[in-house]
């Protein structure tokens, strides 16, 4: 009987009566404790109670008990007697005493309760044993009582008995004979057995060097001993055998041999195992040739059908140098192996099917690879060549206004001065729509350098290299604190410049823009804060904010590109942009760097 179910014929606490001590004894101690001795500490312990379960054994009832017995000390150090006490009495010293008391006998009894219930599984285990071996002798018994009856029964009949002992002793040694020749036998299949687990152990996997094949032959002939004298694990191919792998004292020749009329073909049609005791009495048949030139020829022959795809297409067979009948165990051996040749055959076939699967999609890749490069340099030079095309007009339309403005302005009327100025205004924001867009299809397909760089002697250079960003234009304050980051220096002078140039443009008329910018450290990765006192975004615009051709306001100049410049140049660097903004209340552009090492 398992130990699961003896368990669940021991004795178990009844949680009517768990309660009911549990109740009882709280309320016993409680009355004693908490009213009879209200205002005095007793030495008294909440321990003795506790040795109740011993006598009934109830571990929730213990904890049960510990548990209230602690609230019930804690209610009464810290509530009932520290104003009936002198002042150098501590009420946590008092109640820390009790629980470690309390916990301590709790403890004890637990174990003690653990001991015993572990005695009563043994005592289980032991009764049911011992129920066993009296069962087992009563068994004994009956059988002695029908031994001594037949024994009486024998007595009766030893006179026949005895004239037949001389033929029951000729017959009792045959059977020792055959008792020792079984023994031995036992003894073989037990080795041939090992041989063959090792032989499907170290056929597992894929092989690589193709060698599995001839192992296999190795581990068959050594199965077979001196019934074969030479394996071979051949496959159909269209009309003909293929030799996967052979091996042994008499090699067969690897060359391909008809399918047509040999042991192989008649396996494979068949689909089981055949065997040939005589090739001599079977001349119909193909017999392989040795290796060999001058070498013996084959003279007894068995195969099992191998299987691909759960369709037969070839044979594993054995040769023996002379005529022999094969034995069931050698059918068996033969066909185990030949299952496991099967799946070694498999596996390599499915492994070369998936190697040139692999090669055909890397040419693929390759193929597809340089049609796309292919592409990309044509829209570069379409990039190029557009850009080059449309400056040039505008360019020339830039010209020409000024020379209009500059030799035509005093003869034009107020119309007429309003047209050139939107036509140059026009033409030069054109000429920078196509030049943010050069910038932007140059941060795509460059590859971008990454060295250290300190954000601080970038942001001081573009500050003293513009106007715009110094007093009294506007009020740039670069914080203490900031660390060097791995990134593109040419790539981080974009994203800086843009985002300084969108912090100062983007502010009410008459404020001076104000921007702060500051750093926050975290493990390997560094936040740069951009926050200024501008117009704010609202929370509407603000998924839209880095994407292409999104501009904040139609009251401010600009193409809409220089924030998403600054996404993709950040994660060409492998970070990445955001912003926390509220209307009228300013922005605070945020970009996450590498930390330099």
């Amino acid at each position: 009987m398992p130990i699961q179910s003896i368990a669940r014929h021991q004795w178990r606490p009844h949680i009517a009566i768990s309660v009911t001590l549990l109740v009882v004894l709280t309320a016993a101690m409680g009355w004693l404790r908490l009213i009879h001795y209200r205002d005095q500490p007793l030495s008294l312990t909440y321990g003795l109670p506790l040795l109740l379960c011993l006598w009934y054994p109830s571990r929730p009832l213990l904890w049960s008990l510990v548990a209230s017995f602690v609230s019930m000390a804690a209610y009464k150090a810290f509530v009932l007697l520290p104003g009936d006490m002198p002042a150098e009495f501590s009420p946590a010293l008092h109640w820390s005493f009790q629980v470690v008391n309390l916990l301590s006998v709790a403890v004890v009894v637990h174990l003690v309760l653990r001991s015993l219930e572990s005695l009563q599984v043994k005592n289980a285990q032991l009764e049911h044993s011992n129920q066993e071996l009296i069962a087992r002798e009563e068994e004994i018994s009956r059988q002695n009582e029908e031994l001594q009856a037949q024994t009486e029964e024998l007595a009766q009949q030893n006179e026949e008995i005895q004239q037949q002992s001389e033929e029951v002793q000729q017959q009792a040694e045959e059977l020792q004979a055959q008792t020792a020749e079984l023994e031995l036998a036992n003894r073989a299949l037990e080795r041939r057995q090992a041989l063959l687990e090792n032989l499907l152990q170290s056929l597992h996997g894929i092989d690589e060097a193709g060698d599995a094949p001839r192992r296999a032959c190795e581990s068959v002939l050594t199965l077979l001993g001196d019934a074969a004298v030479s394996a071979a694990i051949v496959v159909r191919s269209g009309g003909e055998l293929v030799v996967r792998g052979s091996a042994g004292r008499i090699p067969v020749s690897e060359e391909r041999r008809p399918l047509a009329g040999s042991l192989a073909a008649i396996v494979i049609e068949h689909r089981r195992t055949a065997a040939i005791a005589d090739l001599r009495l079977r001349p119909d048949l193909l017999v392989p040739a040795a290796a060999e030139a001058d070498g013996p020829a084959f003279r007894a022959s068995l195969a099992a059908p191998l299987r691909l795809d759960g369709q037969p297409a070839g044979a594993l067979e054995v040769y023996s140098d002379r005529p022999h009948e094969w034995t069931r165990e050698q059918f068996r051996i033969v066909e185990w192996a030949a299952a496991q040749a099967s799946l070694i055959l498999e596996a390599r076939r499915l492994h070369d099917r998936l190697l040139a699967t692999n090669a055909s999609l890397e040419t693929q890749v390759r193929q597809r690879t340089l049609e796309l490069q292919e592409l990309v340099n044509e829209l570069e030079h379409f990039s190029y060549t557009i850009t080059h095309d449309l400056r040039a007009p505008l360019r020339a339309m830039h010209g020409y206004a000024g020379m209009l403005e500059e030799e035509c302005l005093a003869s034009l009327n107020e119309a007429g001065r309003n047209y050139l100025t939107r036509i140059s205004t026009a033409a030069r924001r054109m000429d920078q729509l196509i030049t943010d867009a050069l910038s932007y299809s140059k941060a795509v397909r460059h590859e971008l350098k990454m060295t250290p760089i300190d954000p601080v002697r970038l942001l001081r250079g573009m500050i003293d290299s513009y106007p715009v960003f110094q007093p009294p234009n506007s009020r740039i304050e670069l914080m203490e604190g900031i660390p060097s980051v791995l990134a593109n220096e040419a790539g981080l002078t974009q994203c800086f410049s843009n985002l300084l140039s969108n912090a100062v443009k983007f502010v009410p008329s008459g404020v001076t823009p104000h921007v702060r910018i500051r750093a926050e450290r975290s493990s390997n990765a560094v936040r740069l804060w951009f926050e200024d006192n501008g117009i704010g975004i609202a929370p509407a615009m603000q998924p839209r904010l880095f994407k292409m051709f999104q501009r904040l306001s139609k009251h401010y100049d600009g193409t809409g590109i220089g924030l998403a410049l600054v996404r993709k140049v950040a994660e060409r660097m492998g970070g990445r942009v955001g912003v926390e903004s509220e209307p009228g209340k300013g922005s605070r552009f945020w970009i996450d760097l590498n930390a330099a090492p």
